[in-house]
């Protein structure tokens, strides 16, 4: 029985020598992944500026609306909000636009889609000026001119990602810092342009520095793919997956050698007169604790250029303090790790297309109750979001007797404002206890009372005191947005949370400046849009802390499980 429970060893030991011999055999593309690994520096300053000129010019150009919205609503001699509702379509579709602008970018890369983009925003602009009525208003410079610049924006926070890893907090927080210069630089240039060409002549021009934004996309040169070796994942052997298919390496072949070998010494010795059917179980334990390697699908070359493969490359925080980041050893393991290639149930040239699609429109995301939470909030602080920028300068001018040389100026300090929070915003969450929820939960409080009280500004002072506070808070919200969501649904959930949540968004753009132009025009004060405003701004903060209440219990029920573990452990 012995002789031939070795026998069998033996064969096995054949049978596994020859498996390995053919599993040598794998082409090579088979044994490597292709990765793109980002310089965090180098032509990567180059990409940057050109991201953050991006941000200046499409984010400026949008928040100086309403330094022009009054010549607008003289010129079709419309209501307020029939011209409020030109931004909320340009602003709703740069919003909806993402999953598809996401989706063209990996389809045929950031640089090509930028350069549509800013052709289509601005000819449709320009073409704008022309409308004989407000209706082609709403048509070219809302909607066409919205998916232009959302076709412009989205390549812009993709080059980010793609060319910058360790360094992408600092990166991300200098290209965002661009629509707050753009707040600060647009509202008066826009001013100055109207005053001296009229507001036909002066939109071109604004048209022509969208223009502008080719030359920045023409920038972004995707990187080229290395090869590395592909990682490969530790599994246990079992009678589960003991026919799964296997790589090895040279290191693994000498662990699977000598696990063998002990097997067979050991249930020789230990056990001289074992039948065959034990001695073939013990084997099989024994084979069970050998280390195997599972091969995930390889990351070929095209896909490695398609940079929404990549998991965190729309994520706009510091991914050194993401779980995934901080397990593996280095960078290209990480970037490895992270980029997932779906496989394709149907052969289909658009696949690159309608993975990213699909994957940012997945509604299943929304199953979890914290997810619904998120869209709600986003939702409310929306409502209230455009409201400082469409009403402040006609608030100044109408209601408190400001020139508009001065009036105009509101828009810049909250510029100002807003690019200093956005730098800051980095910096606190790395306070202790400072965490980006509870920084963003601040940011919505202080802004939505802020917004409740500017009925009771009388003065210039007064609505200077309210910019710098508005703009300076608000921007703690929409900074680290994209965080809160990651640290919510999870790295491997991110881009279809943060594709939704862009969504909700865009919609509640498309509604709701109308809505508060309509307000404005019954009640012929600005008093309400800005109170209705502050109010959304506190319900988001509301359900923002809804949602750290939620996380308190859910670690709280952890640590309490791995307590009751830990004595079980203990007592055995």
């Amino acid at each position: 029985m012995v002789d031939k429970a070795e026998k069998k060893l033996q064969d096995e030991a054949i049978e596994s020598t020859s498996e390995k011999r053919k599993l040598r055999k794998l082409e090579d593309d088979e044994e490597y992944d292709y990765i793109t690994t980002p310089p965090d520096g180098g032509y990567g300053w180059v990409v940057l500026i050109a991201c953050f000129m991006i941000n200046l010019i499409v984010d400026g150009f949008l928040y100086a609306f309403g330094a022009f919205s009054e010549d607008l609503k003289h010129v079709y001699n419309c209501q307020e909000w029939e011209v409020s509702l030109i931004i909320s379509l340009a602003c709703g579709f740069y919003l909806l636009s993402a999953p598809v602008a996401s989706a063209l970018c990996n389809k045929w890369g950031c640089r090509p889609i930028g350069i549509i983009g800013s052709i289509i925003a601005s000819l449709a602009v320009a073409s704008s000026v022309f409308s004989p009525n407000i209706y082609i208003m709403w048509l070219l410079f809302g909607f066409i001119g919205g998916i232009g610049m959302g076709l412009i924006y989205l390549p812009s926070i993709i080059m980010v990602g793609y060319y910058f890893e360790d360094k992408r907090a600092i990166a991300t927080g200098i290209v965002t810092a661009g629509t707050g210069i753009g707040s600060i630089t647009f509202g008066p240039l826009s001013r100055v342009l109207f005053n001296i060409f009229g507001w036909k002549y002066g939109l071109i021009i604004l048209a022509a520095i969208l223009l502008l934004c080719v030359i920045c996309a023409a920038l972004m040169v995707p990187l080229k793919p290395i090869k590395k070796r592909r990682i490969l994942q530790p599994t246990e052997i079992n009678d589960d997956n003991v026919f799964a298919p296997t790589t090895t390496s040279p290191l693994l072949d000498q662990t699977i050698d000598s696990k063998v070998a002990i097997a067979q010494t050991s249930v020789h010795q230990s056990n001289p007169n074992i039948h065959e059917e034990v001695a073939e179980e013990l084997i099989r334990k024994r084979k069970g604790s050998i280390i195997s390697t599972k091969s995930r699908q390889s990351i070929k070359l095209d896909d490695a250029a398609r940079p929404l493969y990549k998991e965190d490359v729309l994520y706009q925080g510091d991914p050194r303090d993401l779980p995934e980041y901080q397990s593996q050893p280095d960078i290209p393991t990480y970037i490895q790790e992270t980029t997932k290639v779906p496989e394709a149930k149907v052969k289909s040239p658009m696949k690159a297309f309608w993975d990213v699609f699909l994957s940012m429109t997945n509604i299943n995301v929304m199953n979890d109750k914290k997810m619904i939470i998120i869209c709600l909030a986003n939702v409310c602080s929306m409502i209230g979001y455009y409201t400082p920028y469409l009403f402040i300068v006609k608030f100044a001018e109408l209601e408190r007797s400001i020139s508009n040389k001065h009036a105009v100026y509101l828009l810049s300090i909250i510029g100002f404002a807003n690019t200093f929070s956005r730098f800051a915003s980095g910096w606190i969450t790395k306070i202790p206890h400072m965490s980006p929820l509870l920084v963003n939960n601040i940011g919505l409080t202080v802004a939505g009372i802020a917004t409740l009280l500017t009925p009771f500004c009388l003065t210039y002072i007064h609505l200077i005191i309210y910019c710098i506070i508005w703009g300076g808070f608000i921007a703690f919200h929409v900074s680290l947005s994209p965080v809160i969501v990651c640290e919510i649904v999870g790295l491997e959930r991110y881009s279809s949370a943060l594709g939704l949540t862009l969504m909700f968004r865009g919609i509640t753009s498309l509604s709701a400046p109308p809505i508060m132009g309509a307000i404005r025009d019954i009640t012929a004060s600005f008093n309400i849009p800005f109170m209705i405003g502050g109010i959304s701004f506190l319900a988001s903060a509301l359900m923002h802390f809804c949602l750290m209440w939620i996380q308190y219990q859910e670690k709280k029920s952890k640590k309490n499980i791995e307590s009751v573990k830990s004595q079980k452990a203990l007592e055995v």
